[in-house]
Parts: structure tokens; sequence; C-alpha cells
């Protein structure tokens, strides 16, 4: 890389403000929390427990779905009480299932401390963080921070997996990585309480918590916000597939089993961490439907072709949908944010949580069903061609996403400018 070109990019990472950099230490320290456990939940309740495909993708799934409600309430406090407290209470989310896990094998038990997770765990850990990220960058910056951010949590997912590995060595049973990863978000949590603090806009009205639910009228009248969002139910769905059936999937058919599945899951972690900031700093100004329609591609490849191939062939659609994820969640968290109007933008976040996880919970739920009953061939060409729907579909919004991005700048550009005339500087209102 040219050395201009080199300090241009080591300008505007300069420029990112230290809360994001605090808030990016702690993604990447809670994702190795989490990947520490998650990518074997299924193989855990699948082989260990002698839970059926079908069974776990109801429970999974309807969890998920059931507490998509509160995803809503999430994004409300969010803009109500602010974003740090709903992050704290993610983090003791994750913590319950993942400690829990540890102390039991009564399924039933499992399936309450699942739905906990699901209601107060990483979706409201997702609304939070990409809302306090939204605050404390401006319009130009987010494609990049948002970039960043997902730099540090495929470290996270890169790391998880690589620690694991000893301790699933040292103790086959799994308990060991679960009260571990309970631990390590724990250290996440101390982070949070000691060095981020609130980011909401000193702009935006502290409103009655029904106010803040009315809010959401403004979200779903959005018809450019809703047709996105509905679009990006396809993808989603395949990506929900990746940590559920994907598993079981090449356990099955191609004899690929934990610890195969844990180097699948370092090489998906790698290949995020490499290709992540690159692409977005090369691509990220371009046209993003277009690139969310790259993105649909790139997983519809991967997940389908991995159904097809023997390993290790599967390592290469590991890469293939690690390429359709980098491009994904970064484009689609700003996206978003440049439609969110800034008294809105906890609500709106909270709306693309909503869709977020009830797209991955259509991937367990309806997956499960779709491999028990026609095979792991069938269910994953079904994945693949509802990637490639989404990639004939994501340009036909490009008109009303471009004129809202501009008009959203062009707002942002002036309050920034009336925060200046004022004495202030633009990040100090956060």
């Amino acid at each position: 890389m040219p050395a201009g070109s080199i300090k241009r990019v080591a300008a505007d990472l300069k420029a990112l403000p230290r809360q994001f950099w605090m808030l990016a230490a702690g993604i990447f320290v809670y994702l190795i929390g989490v990947e520490m456990t998650y990518p074997y939940e299924t193989l855990y309740l699948n082989g260990e427990l002698g839970v059926s495909m079908t069974t776990l993708g109801m429970i999974l799934g309807v969890s998920l779905l059931a507490t998509l409600p509160l995803q809503v309430a999430g994004g409300a406090l969010c803009d109500k009480v602010g974003r740090r407290p709903v992050l704290i209470v993610a983090i003791l989310g994750s913590m319950t299932l993942y400690i829990g896990l540890g102390l039991t094998r009564d399924l039933l038990v499992i399936v309450v401390l699942i739905v906990v997770e699901a209601a107060f765990g990483w979706a409201q850990f997702i609304t939070a963080s990409n809302a306090m990220i939204a605050d404390v960058t401006t319009t130009g910056q987010r494609a990049e921070a948002f970039s960043v951010s997902r730099v540090a949590l495929n470290a996270g997912i890169a790391i998880g997996p690589l620690i694991a590995l000893p301790l699933l060595a040292a103790d086959p049973s799994y308990r060991l990585n679960f009260f571990a990863s309970g631990l390590v978000c724990g250290a996440f949590l101390v982070l949070v309480l000691a060095g981020v603090r609130e980011t909401r806009p000193a702009t935006v009205e502290a409103v009655s918590v029904a106010a803040a639910f009315r809010g959401y009228g403004a979200v779903v009248r959005d018809r450019t916000m809703v047709a996105f969002c509905l679009i990006t139910l396809l993808p989603l769905y395949a990506f929900g597939q990746i940590w559920a059936t994907m598993p079981v999937m090449l356990s099955d058919l191609h004899g690929v089993d934990a610890r195969r599945w844990s180097v699948a899951m370092v090489v998906y972690g790698i290949s995020m961490v490499i290709l992540q900031y690159p692409v977005i700093r090369v691509l990220g100004d371009g046209d993003h439907m277009v690139l969310m329609s790259l993105s649909c591609v790139a997983m519809g490849v991967g997940v389908g072709v991995a159904a097809f191939v023997p390993w290790p062939a599967t390592l290469a659609c590991i890469v293939s949908i690690a390429l359709g994820i980098v491009l994904l969640l970064p484009i689609a968290s700003t996206v978003v944010s440049r439609l969110a109007p800034v008294d809105l933008r906890g609500r709106y976040m909270g709306m693309w949580t909503m869709v977020y996880m009830g797209g991955y919970a259509l991937g367990p739920l309806l997956g499960g069903w779709a491999l028990d009953r026609l095979g792991g061939h069938a269910a994953f060409a079904v994945v693949a061609a509802a990637c490639l729907a989404g990639a004939l579909l994501f340009p036909l919004l490009r008109r009303g996403v471009r004129g809202r991005t501009a008009a959203a700048a062009q707002t942002e550009a002036e309050e920034a400018l009336g925060a200046g005339l004022l004495g202030e500087r633009p990040e100090q209102a956060v």
C-alpha cells in the first residue's frame, strides 16, 4: 500500500473517538466469550443430550421469535434510558446462558436459559452497541466504524474457538467451555462499568415510555426501511444456518466433528478479520444496495456448495460465507443508521435488531425441520436460493436509499454546524 494511502487510513482511524475504541475493545472481549460456546451449542444439545434437529430448531427458532417484542422494547429503552444500561443487561443475559449451561443438563432449564438469552442477551447487545457507534461517529465515518467494530468482533470469533480447542480436549462434556465463556463475558461487563460512558445524544429528549414505543409508528411507516428489512430477511435466513444447522449437516454428510468445526470457525474468524476492514475501506463508499447484493451472492454460494463438497473443501465455502458477512452486516447497519432520524435512532436500531434476530431465527426454525425432512443437500440448496433472490431484489431500493442518505448527511452537517456556533464541538453532544 502506498505511503499516502497508509497515512490516510491512519488519519481516518485516529479520527474515530476514544469511546468508539473503548467499545470496540469490549466487543472483542465479549465475542471471545460468546464464540467459546456458541458454535458448539447445537452439537452439544444434539450429540450430548440427544435432542433431534427438528426439536432443536423449534427451541432456538421459537425462543428467538417469541422474544422479538423485547427487541422493540430494547430500542425504545435505548432512547428512553440510554444505550449503556441496555448494554449491561445484554452482557448479563449472555452470562446467564453460558454459566447456566455449565450448571445443568436438564433440557427444560436449558430451554429457559435460551429464552432468557434470546430476550436479554445478544440481540440487546446489537441494538445498544449499534446505537452507540452511530452516536459517536459522523455519517461519513459510520461505514468505516461499523467495519472496524466488525474486525474486533471477528477477531473474537477467531480466538474464541482457538481457546475452546484445549478446553474441549480437557473436558469433552463442554462444561469447562461454558463456565469459561461466562467468565470472559464478565470481563466485558467490568470494562463497560469502568470505561464506557453513556452516548445518547443530548439533543434526544427523554420522553415517556409510552411515547418511546409510539415512536415505532414512524419506523413502520418508513417504506424504504420496511422494504430494506424484508429483503434482508433472505440472507439472514442463510446466516441463521451457520451456527445452528450447518455443523450438524456437515457432520452428517461429510463427517465434520466438533474439532474440525472448530478449525472451520477459526478460518471463518481469521477470514473476517483479514477481509473486513480492507473490503469496506475500498467498497464502503460504493452503492450500498449493490454491495448488499454481492453479499447475498457470496453467502449463497458458500452455504449452498458446502453441502456438496467434502472436507477440507468446506473451508473454501467458509471463506465465501465470511466475505458475504463482511459486506452484509456493516453495510446493513450503516444503511439503517442513515435512514434513522437522530431522535429515533434507538428505535430504528431496535427494528433492525428485530429483523436481524427474526431472520436469524428462521434459520434453525425452518432449517432444522428441512434438515430432518429434506436432507442436507436439498435443505441447503433452498438456503442458497433465498440468498440469490435477495441479490436480485436489493438493487430495486437504490434510488430510495440514495436519496435518504444524502438528506441525512445534509441534516447532520447542519446540526454539527449549529453545535459549533454555540461553542460546542459536535462530538461533545454525545
